[in-house]
């Protein structure tokens, strides 16, 4: 896989709660038109702002969207992206960069946003889907509106 054509990031003019708000009703929005279940968490580096689990889902999804969200917080990329490099370069999370599975993990999914200016400011966070899709679904839902 070709890791330049896989998004790395989202960059925004401002951020707030009610973007946040907006940004996760909009995700859970598709999704639903896609009939897809999924969990999503919009957070301010680690302050949880929006979280939806569907109910179809096992209760173990929000530890899912932890351990992307570190991930993602962690490398200042998406986790999708850290997920190819990895592969690319045959290493792992804890052997590599010493980073326990237990809460960060290479699977697609999380998106750092980012601040023109400020710099990271928090992820944004999709579950349940295979990790391909959950990272398509974030950028399907905002591309446009949001970024």
């Amino acid at each position: 896989m070709d890791t330049t054509a896989v998004l790395k990031r989202i960059e925004l003019t401002s951020f707030n709660n009610s973007k946040a708000l907006q940004m996760g009703l909009a995700i859970i929005d598709l999704a639903k038109k896609r009939k897809q279940v999924i969990g999503v968490e919009i957070a301010r580096l680690n302050q949880p702002i929006f979280l939806y689990i569907d109910d179809d889902l096992p209760a173990d999804k929000n530890h899912w969207l932890k351990r992307k969200a570190n991930t993602a917080r962690h490398f200042e990329e998406s986790s999708l992206y850290v997920r190819y490099e990895l592969e690319k370069k045959n290493r792992t999370l804890e052997a590599f960069f010493g980073l326990d599975e237990k809460d960060y993990v290479a699977k697609g999914g999380a998106i750092p946003l980012f601040v023109t200016g400020a710099g990271i400011i928090g992820t944004i966070t999709v579950t349940g889907l295979p990790d391909t899709e959950d990272h398509q679904l974030i950028i399907d839902a905002l591309q446009g509106n949001f970024f």
